[in-house]
């Protein structure tokens, strides 16, 4: 998963209706509800937290990939 995935990630978020923002570590939180789910990698250089950060989203109800 590389950055580009990151960005086409972060727009399906938003079109979902998941608001993301831009934390101070440089990581991406992701809020439903004003709830933090989960927090997301600003660099693909750890692909498997990508992967479980996606998980946790799938059981708050984003679909990926996008139907």
């Amino acid at each position: 998963m590389g950055r580009k995935e990151i960005a086409q990630i972060l727009g399906e978020l938003d079109r979902q209706g998941f608001e993301v923002k831009m934390g101070g570590s440089g990581h991406w939180k992701v809020y439903a509800d004003n709830r933090l789910i989960t927090t997301l990698p600003a660099t693909p250089s750890d692909h498997r937290s990508l992967r479980n950060a996606i998980a946790i989203l799938r059981r708050a109800g984003f679909v990926w990939p996008p139907r």
